[in-house]
């Protein structure tokens, strides 16, 4: 069945929505502070969806005036929540707009106004700012400090994120909450510190929130990343009903230290639980097709392929390249080509094991025209694919094809190595050509 749906014509994937998701409730450990960084009673949502963010806050920012002409004062949260919605947006200059009217309110130091601002200017790139008014704040609560060390994290400083973490321990006197923890232990993953994640896991245990699921999840992906996964399955395994994410976590963890066969035993315990389609959406696809290429499971790729498609899962481009890498090494051909074709972007390695993958199998007409596909599509040639398009002419005997390409690699001669010079002589040779491959031979 399995293989049959994997094979066959490729239908036309329908495109599933993106709900924001919404955490469950929060342990009790984390309502003793306030909830994830930025919550608001206020949001813009009242404004019809079909409207770009970016209108809905000029109008909004409309409205303020009015209110000034009015000389009604905006509160901390309308403010915040504009502020919020421009850091969504990545629109500084509107931001800048909204921090005006709050410090003409005098609201610009009030927590909740005052940590949005660092929210939007570390989203719009301005980290210098954002730490400035960090810095500024008379009082800093846990909010505070977890999105000072979230716009570091993200900004690609982990480091600094995790001295910023130490400090908030050691010198702010205030204790994490369940995103601070979440936050510091991807900031460990990246920077393969296990000694803090270590140090950081121990606090979870002692404030009660190893139970939280992304604390789980953030969990298994550092101890997998320092290359403890034995660890990691440990935290895995004393859930008794592991979320999606966490599976996935668990198998990308197997997948990168090479422990591809204990990644695909987690995969048949998911499927065993059976999953809703819209548990089926949040599923690391491309993680799972993954396992399943580093073990060459062929079966199994195609069980996950099936999936797909029952559950109409819109893959994204690494899901499908993995895909059909699987299918091409397991000499899948038409199904590679199927899959290959939903790419709208391919990069070039992908486009070199297919053209080979259709060469090994003798199916060089194929290859020959995949290489042409590459040309029409304007993809960037390199040595190893015009080595691998002359290979298929030899397979077919096409020698006009092949001094077609000649022609091009005289003009491109960056592309003319020894690997290239080799297969065009070889080409030669096997058409009877043999005055033209001792020139080569010797010209090179």
């Amino acid at each position: 069945m399995a293989a049959v749906i994997a094979s066959a014509p490729p239908q036309p994937l329908p495109k599933i929505p993106h709900p924001v998701p919404i955490p469950g409730r929060l342990p009790a450990c984390i309502r003793r502070s306030q909830d994830r960084p930025h919550n608001r009673r206020r949001t813009l949502h009242s404004a019809p969806a079909e409207w770009p963010l970016d209108q809905r806050i000029r109008e909004s920012l409309a409205i303020l005036d009015l209110m000034e002409t009015q000389s009604i004062s905006p509160d901390p949260e309308l403010l915040a929540a504009l502020l919020k919605s421009c850091a969504d947006a990545g629109t500084l200059r509107l931001g800048r707009v909204v921090h005006d009217k709050a410090t003409q309110a005098g609201l610009q130091s009030h927590p909740l106004v005052a940590n949005t601002l660092v929210l939007l200017y570390g989203r719009c790139g301005q980290l210098g700012l954002a730490r400035r008014l960090f810095d500024e704040m008379t009082a800093r609560n846990v909010v505070s400090w977890t999105t000072i060390i979230s716009v570091y994290h993200h900004a690609g400083f982990p480091h600094d994120a995790l001295d910023l973490y130490r400090s908030m321990i050691m010198d702010g006197g205030v204790r994490p909450n369940v995103f601070t923890f979440t936050i510091a232990l991807n900031c460990c993953a990246s920077v393969e510190d296990l000694d803090l994640g270590v140090r950081i896991h121990e606090d979870i245990v002692k404030d009660g929130c190893d139970g939280d699921e992304f604390i789980i999840v953030a969990l298994i992906d550092m101890y997998a990343k320092c290359g403890r996964v034995s660890d990691a399955r440990e935290v895995f395994d004393r859930v008794t009903n592991p979320s999606v994410e966490a599976c996935t976590a668990m198998i990308e963890g197997y997948n990168g230290n090479g422990e591809a066969k204990k990644a695909m035993d987690v995969m048949r315990r998911m499927f065993r639980t059976g999953l809703s389609s819209e548990a089926a959406s949040k599923l690391g696809f491309a993680s799972m097709i993954r396992s399943c290429a580093m073990e060459l499971a062929l079966r199994q790729g195609q069980e996950i392929h099936a999936r797909i498609i029952k559950f109409g899962h819109q893959p994204g481009s690494k899901a499908l390249s993995t895909l059909a890498d699987l299918y091409e090494s397991s000499d899948r051909m038409i199904a590679a080509k199927h899959v290959f074709d939903y790419l709208v972007v391919k990069d070039l390695d992908l486009w070199a094991r297919m053209v080979s993958g259709f060469a090994r199998n003798e199916q060089y007409v194929d290859a020959l025209k995949l290489y042409i596909e590459m040309v029409a599509q304007d993809a960037r040639l390199n040595p190893q694919i015009m080595s691998l398009a002359i290979k298929a002419c030899i397979g077919m005997s096409g020698l006009e094809e092949g001094k077609q390409m000649h022609g091009i690699l005289i003009k491109v001669s960056h592309l003319l190595d020894e690997s290239v010079i080799s297969s065009l002589t070889e080409l030669y040779r096997s058409c009877g050509e043999y005055e033209t491959a001792q020139k080569l031979l010797k010209n090179n």
